[in-house]
């Protein structure tokens, strides 16, 4: 299965609207949440989605944003970064529990989404492969914190974590001001549980070896 051009899109404009501007819209933090949960779910069904493309790249419902004088990157454009870059090799079936929120076409819907790969392929024989473990907090106001606990192998040392966020789930960026954006931190983590607190409105990448 192909995935064609999927993204946010509000179409959120009035009739007196015309011209190339009327597809150019300006993302928030709550759209890089939508997005990082898009990217969740193609990672989660990896096995029948073997590739999906995002619709545009600059300026059209796009993560890159330019005029004639300059770009900024929007919102959305972090997690697709972060995904493109580092959630390699093989999709894991999770099993993730924790609290939820009543939708009114979905039911209960847990607060955190995640999906998880798992890359084996380095020629360094001691090398036990890497965990890129994917979490969106779409909980607007509350942290919410989780024990990922590993049934057949075990964490090794530092913990890479990159986390996007911003001030607010309506915070977007323009060309004078980047209010959000990707955070990067190191943690640590031994023995088969690692504790963590994923931030209220935030998509967190963990990427830690294993051993």
């Amino acid at each position: 299965m192909a995935w064609d051009e999927w993204n946010v899109w509000y179409r959120a404009r009035g009739n007196d609207q015309r011209g190339r501007n009327i597809l150019e819209e300006h993302y928030n933090l709550e759209d890089a949440l939508v997005v990082s949960t898009f990217l969740n779910s193609f990672v989660n069904h990896s096995n029948v989605v073997k590739i999906a493309n995002m619709a545009q790249l600059v300026n059209v419902i796009a993560p890159i944003f330019t005029n004639d004088t300059g770009m900024f990157l929007q919102t959305i454009y972090y997690p697709l970064q972060l995904f493109a870059t580092y959630a390699k090799g093989k999709s894991l079936a999770l099993l993730s529990e924790g609290p939820q929120y009543m939708t009114r076409s979905f039911g209960d819907v847990p607060y955190l989404d995640t999906s998880a790969a798992f890359d084996n392929t380095s020629d360094n024989t001691r090398d036990n492969g890497t965990l890129i473990l994917n979490v969106t907090n779409r909980h607007p106001s509350q942290a919410i914190t989780a024990d990922v606990i590993l049934a057949d192998k075990q964490f090794s040392g530092a913990v890479t974590v990159r986390e996007v966020n911003g001030p607010d789930i309506k915070a977007e960026n323009d060309f004078t001001t980047t209010r959000v954006k990707t955070v990067q931190k190191s943690v640590t983590a031994q023995g088969k549980t690692l504790t963590y607190n994923f931030p209220a409105h935030s998509f967190t990448m963990l990427q830690v070896k294993l051993g």
